[in-house]
């Protein structure tokens, strides 16, 4: 986008006006392509220049040889804290591809004398940061020219590439959104110039871009190859960065290819060029051919002394999303020291919503690494991993039972360029992540989503609206004090994740809740980044294992779900699922100290779904958080019952071939889902198992399943035998009721204990004979279904290849527009069944649900639509200003209040009073320490309301320094700071101080020869009286053998 600031500067700089006829002895020209004037010198001599083109800009003028050879940019020396130089860490070895702050930039639009050019970048081109010929002592380029001959110059504004650490950081403008291809012949190297990152940069000289020489190759042909003075070929710099590097520049190589270098590099000639003002320029002489070029200036064209625009120190970080449903924190030095993030504005988008979040699982996703003009990719990046996560079960089964939340946390600079980010994440080299709590000194960051995010939306965001009482600033010693305020967070929010703004491939799970951890770290563009946020999400929801790990104990078996310290097939936790589906013992490692239910999990391997016991353990945990959910049935199989692999003494080898073993024979007596079609004429006289997993939800209710199988004919019809008996068979099975669910982490736990796997749980295997007497036929195949008491029906045959097809569902207001901070949601459901939300009015923050289109349709193979409308909720109160009821003091705080002129309601607030980490007694201060300055002063004694003061003496604290306290009505309040040992009220307390207290105790001064704040000070020990004690301490202190303590009795 166009900034205003380059308006404004374009402004300032070209003072417009009507072009005037040339005097007497001038002549206004014609210059054309192909024209040649002199203007300026370089080293005394005159520069040449020809007109290559004549675009939307002007007349183009390129200097007809090169005028020296320097290095395009410096490495990193004075500055690495702002500007281009503060986005790579490459730049420091090799300098910044940036144009806009670059040297060159600097010089060639400089008039300085020497030693005197600006810098934009802060990194002059100093010999110890370049490759040889340094021109940090050079005058500027434009130094030899007048000024009259600078006003022939026009400043234009021109599109300028920027590569990977300015685009990444939202450094860009307009709707170009690609890396500029890296052709390097003269014929394609502005390719796809047009659809490359750019930046508007404004000024008079500049180097050629690609499209520029592109088009003079067109126009002249071996023209744009540069020489020398002496009419060799010279390589010369492009303006053009190699965009997805973070470093290289373009420049003409002497053979005309373009080519890549380093900027910090002096071989590389310097070929500027202009825009001539051709309104303005006149001619004392010359013919503007190449033997005879014009002599000219701009002498009639008035403008300001030139000097070229600096780039901003942020440039566009503008939010590309609405920010009118936002949070607001108020961070302290634990989670931002720097004060960069203290007081952030987090906008708070909708990435799906199906009920009140009181009923649904809710989940808030932030993103690290996201600029503010990176904020539409992390909404849809955030929307992207969530919608992979969903395909894989449990938890598509719950799939309409989660409310997602975007947080926009904005970060100064885009993950990958090294900058300031929001949560401070880093990467190891062993691709393990986590919240630093050492890059910036923010000792508590990763204690942010429980301590500040999560409070914070509870009480704005939250269906719940619970005030925020918590105080996130405040640092405990104790435990108990330190971490209960913050339990109720998990209660009303289900996991928070952190998307990382990366390719990376990475993902680590924190989650201990007696510390209030309960977060993960997964990155946003790696080329598994759904399956990866699925992988987290089982640990921090679901509450699974690493299927990898090295080894088991005895006891963490105990708390583990899907981890096994034994293999013996009689002990092992899934014992009642070996042999359904693909469960087995396998090890998670060679050494065979932890086991696994299955080699193919998603908890091991993100190639894998969820194995079938982490469904069922993920499905219990989910069923504990949101209520509906009664009863777990695993998708049922049919295989070809032969015994084998029947009794549980048949899983005893548990190693890798045991497994492939086990694996190979069930794929040859599959007879479900993708192998349903192997059912044919040889089946007749053998026999066939049905068997499923339940699992029942309920701690109170027994249950009953019934399984019902037959040979369904291709045409529908039940297969019969020669005597027309019906080949169905059906078989009802007790489920006992979950008595452990208490233990299996109720909602509000901190922690699992374990609980007996097996509790609630039953294998239902039922076996047929089909007759001898049967004739099977081709397109034969086993049917079953599996029904509750009510004949409803759970799981069928067509149940484990069921087609799923989005539920979208668009927030609307009544008119039909979309409500802000609000996304489209996509949620998987079953084809051929209805939605489940009518029942279910979905509340929006500041919004009130009015009605739902869609609820009653059929989701079909191409999905289905639903909207909700809302109307905007009025405001409830109008309030009045607020009127201060009691003025704060430095010791007590003071009141305000106001009153609402709709219904008469009154609310109070505290008006905190001036001394924070200090205390006050009367018009004394005390509790500062010794040194203090005035800067670190407001951190003890400050005010919203008061305007404080302080008249100290060389800017430290002293004993009797005077501290002002002015309230809005005119009025003041004076107190005098304390600091115990100091008399003197140098600050410091030392052996001068202990002299002054001596003459007090042998009576040569006393309170009266004193003021009362040298006075309290002089009483070094507190204990009342000031004697020979307080003398020792002072003289020990003066040599530094104590310290002086400055907590009042």
């Amino acid at each position: 986008m166009k900034k205003l600031l380059t308006v404004l500067l374009l402004l300032c700089v070209v003072m417009t006006g009507i072009p005037v006829s040339a005097a007497e002895g001038e002549t206004t020209p014609t210059v054309e392509i192909g024209t040649y004037i002199s203007l300026g010198k370089y080293n005394g001599k005159s520069i040449i220049w020809r007109c290559v083109d004549i675009d939307e800009n002007g007349t183009l003028m390129l200097a007809d040889t090169i005028v020296d050879t320097l290095p395009y940019d410096a490495r990193t020396n004075d500055n690495d804290r702002s500007k281009s130089h503060s986005r790579n860490y490459k730049r420091d070895s090799y300098g910044s591809n940036y144009w806009k702050d670059s040297n060159m930039r600097s010089w060639l639009n400089s008039t300085a004398v020497a030693g005197e050019v600006n810098w934009l970048c802060g990194n002059p081109p100093k010999s110890n940061s370049v490759k040889g010929n340094s021109y940090d002592d050079k005058a500027g380029f434009l130094n030899e020219f007048s000024k009259v001959e600078i006003a022939a110059m026009k400043t234009v504004t021109q599109r300028s590439l920027v590569s990977h650490p300015e685009y990444k950081q939202g450094i860009y403008e307009g709707d170009a959104r690609s890396d500029l291809e890296l052709n390097y012949d003269i014929e394609n190297v502005a390719r796809n110039f047009d659809s490359a990152y750019y930046e508007n940069s404004t000024e008079k000289v500049f180097l050629l871009d690609v499209k520029q020489v592109n088009n003079i190759w067109k126009k002249h042909g071996s023209y744009y190859i540069a020489t020398n003075d002496q009419g060799t070929k010279w390589p010369y710099w492009l303006r053009t960065p190699v965009s997805d590097c973070n470093h290289d520049m373009r420049y003409v190589q002497s053979n005309g290819t373009v080519g890549r270098e380093s900027p910090d590099v002096s071989y590389i000639g310097v070929r500027p060029a202009f825009y001539l003002d051709a309104d303005y320029y006149v001619t004392t002489g010359g013919d503007g051919t190449e033997a005879n070029p014009y002599m000219g200036s701009a002498p009639d064209k008035i403008e300001n002394d030139y000097t070229v625009a600096e780039p901003e120190d942020d440039p566009n970080q503008d939010w590309d999303i609405a920010v009118e449903n936002s949070l607001k924190l108020n961070l302290g030095p634990y989670y931002s020291k720097d004060g960069k993030y203290a007081e952030p504005i987090i906008p708070v988008y909708t990435i799906q919503k199906t009920r009140s979040d009181t009923e649904n699982m809710v989940i808030i996703i932030c993103g690290e690494g996201y600029t503010k003009s990176q904020q539409q990719k992390f909404i849809g990046d955030a929307k992207r991993v969530w919608s992979g996560a969903m395909q894989y079960e449990p938890y598509r089964s719950y799939a309409d039972r989660f409310n997602v939340y975007a947080l926009c946390t904005a970060s100064e600079s885009s993950f990958e360029n090294d900058g300031s980010t929001f949560f401070d994440v880093v990467v190891g080299s062993n691709n393990s992540s986590s919240i630093s709590g050492n890059i910036n000194g923010n000792a508590w960051k990763n204690h942010i989503f429980e301590r500040c995010i999560g409070p914070e939306f509870i009480e704005k965001i939250h269906d719940a609206h619970i005030p925020n009482k918590t105080e996130p600033n405040t640092y405990y010693w104790n435990d108990d004090e330190q971490y209960p305020p913050y339990y109720y967070v998990h209660n009303y929010i289900s996991q928070f994740a952190l998307l990382v703004n990366t390719s990376r491939n990475f993902g680590d799970a924190y989650t201990n809740l007696k510390f209030g951890f309960h977060y993960f770290i997964t990155p946003s563009d790696s080329y598994r980044a759904s399956q990866t946020f699925a992988h987290e999400l089982g640990h921090g929801l679901l509450g699974l294992g690493d299927e990898y790990m090295d080894s088991v104990t005895e006891q963490s078996d105990l708390t583990s779900l899907n981890v096994a310290y034994t293999h013996d097939p009689e002990n092992v936790k899934w014992k009642q699922l070996l042999g359904f589906r693909k469960t087995y013992t396998c090890p998670s490692t060679y050494t065979q100290k932890a086991y696994n239910s299955s080699f193919e999990c998603l908890m091991r391997d993100t190639n894998y779904s969820f194995c079938e016991v982490c469904r069922l353990q993920g499905y219990k945990k989910l069923s504990q958080l949101v209520e509906g959910k009664n009863l777990y049935v695993a998708d049922p199989e049919v295989k070809e019952y032969t015994g084998q692999y029947s009794s549980l003494s048949d899983f005893k080898d548990t190693s890798y071939y045991g497994y492939n073993k086990f694996n190979s024979y069930r794929s040859g007596v599959l007879l479900s889902g993708s192998s349903k079609n192997r059912f044919g004429s040889s089946m007749a006289g053998k026999q066939i198992e049905l068997r499923t997993i339940v699992q029942n939800l309920s701690d109170t209710t027994e249950r009953s399943i019934t399984m019902k199988l037959w040979i369904s004919r291709a045409d529908g019809s039940v297969a019969t035998t020669t005597n027309g008996s019906k080949l169905e068979a059906a078989e009802t099975f007790l489920v006992p009721v979950w008595s452990e669910k208490s233990n299996f982490w109720p909602k509000g736990a901190l922690d699992y204990t374990g609980s007996n796997f097996n509790s609630g749980l039953l294998s239902c295997s039922m076996i047929y004979q089909i007759p001898s007497d049967v004739t099977l036929k081709d397109g034969d195949y086993v049917a079953f279904e599996v029904t509750d008491e009510k004949g409803n029906v759970l799981a069928n045959d067509n149940t484990e290849n069921q087609t799923y097809a989005n539920v979208t569902i668009q927030y609307c207001l009544e008119d039909g527009s979309q409500i802000p901070n609000t996304n489209s949601a996509e949620i998987p459901a079953p084809v051929g069944t209805k939605f489940d939300g009518s029942m279910h009015p979905v509340p929006l923050y500041g919004y009130t649900f009015v009605r739902a289109d869609g609820l009653d349709k059929m989701v079909t193979s191409r999905g289905l639509n639903v909207t909700y409308y809302y109307a905007k909720q009025a405001e409830e109160h109008i309030w009045s200003e607020w009127s201060v009821t009691a003025k704060p003091t430095a010791s007590a705080n003071g009141e305000k209040k106001r009153t609402c002129s709709v219904c008469g309601e009154s609310e109070t607030e505290i008006i905190e009073k001036f001394a924070k980490n200090c205390v006050a007694d009367g018009n004394l201060v005390y509790g500062l320490y010794s040194g203090m300055n005035v800067n670190d002063f407001s951190n003890y004694f400050s005010s919203d309301y008061a305007a404080i003061t302080v008249d100290a003496k060389k800017n430290i604290i002293g004993t009797g320094t005077k501290i002002n306290a002015l309230y809005p009505d005119g009025t003041s309040v004076e107190y005098n700071a304390v600091i115990f040992g100091d008399v003197d009220g140098d600050g410091l307390y030392d052996g001068q101080d202990a002299v002054i207290v001596e003459t007090i105790v042998s009576g040569m001064l006393s309170y009266n020869n004193l003021n009362s704040a040298a006075y309290t000070a002089a009483d070094a020990n507190h204990d009342g009286t000031i004697n020979e004690s307080d003398v020792e301490i002072l003289r020990n202190a003066g040599i530094y053998s104590i310290t002086v303590s400055q907590t009042k009795n």
